[in-house]
């Protein structure tokens, strides 16, 4: 079955959450204690997906320019029953072409120390583990793996 992406809005806060919560997240994580008023907020100051199959929310990521370089992905989720069908990597993708079309030089994004078996899917699609901090760190989880993808800008015909 196929799938739609569309931009979100804040209004799209509750679907966003429900996704992020449906994804089974390890309860250490600090993703589990984001409210419905946390994505709302985040919608309003970032951009992001949401990936929808018959009219309901499968798939969601977020993002937010970190200065004239960086664009961060964050808040990618999928429901469990939609997994392995192509939607994480569109979601990821859809960031990145957002990346592009801003100028921005690369994709950044953390990773929970609670959800390292992600990081195959990440480095699947060209992601590397940096060294660097994250500056968006929760204060109260240990510090995530970092991964950055340069992004290139296409060449003019």
């Amino acid at each position: 079955m196929t799938f739609t992406l569309r931009p979100t809005t804040p209004a799209d806060a509750l679907a966003v959450h429900a996704v992020m919560m449906s994804a089974g997240m390890d309860p250490r994580s600090s993703w589990v204690r984001t409210t419905i008023a946390d994505v709302e907020w985040s919608l309003s100051k970032g951009a992001g997906f949401l990936a929808l199959r018959g009219g309901a929310a499968v798939g969601c990521v977020g993002s937010r320019p970190d200065g004239y370089r960086t664009l961060t992905l964050n808040k990618l989720a999928t429901r469990p029953e939609v997994r392995g069908q192509g939607i994480g990597a569109a979601l990821v993708r859809a960031v990145e072409a957002q990346a592009r079309a801003g100028g921005f030089g690369r994709v950044l994004l953390a990773v929970s120390l609670y959800n390292l078996g992600v990081l195959p899917f990440y480095e699947h699609l060209g992601y590397a583990v940096s060294s660097e901090p994250y500056a968006f760190a929760h204060p109260d989880s240990p510090p995530p793996v970092v991964l950055v993808k340069p992004i290139l800008r296409e060449a003019p015909p």
